[in-house]
């Protein structure tokens, strides 16, 4: 199964510190892109199930990192 999530950002700029501040801790399965403001997550997994955890992990993730990068100057 793969799957593709886009996330809206503020701007190119914001998606790049963003899948930055996540890339470390993402497993091989799992690739980040920048497209324009939005980031990109693509993932393949053996199933929906699998498929839901790893998702349901990432965005705890960004969402967290969300939070720290709104409070931190702009790199």
């Amino acid at each position: 199964m793969t799957a593709v999530v886009r996330h809206a950002c503020a701007s190119a700029h914001a998606a790049e510190r963003l899948r930055r501040a996540v890339a470390a801790d993402t497993p091989d399965y799992v690739a980040l892109a920048v497209e324009g403001p939005e980031l990109v997550v693509r993932l393949r997994a053996a199933s929906a199930a699998s498929a839901r955890a790893t998702l349901e992990d990432l965005m705890a993730c960004l969402a967290a990192a969300e939070r720290t990068l709104a409070t931190s100057p702009a790199a």
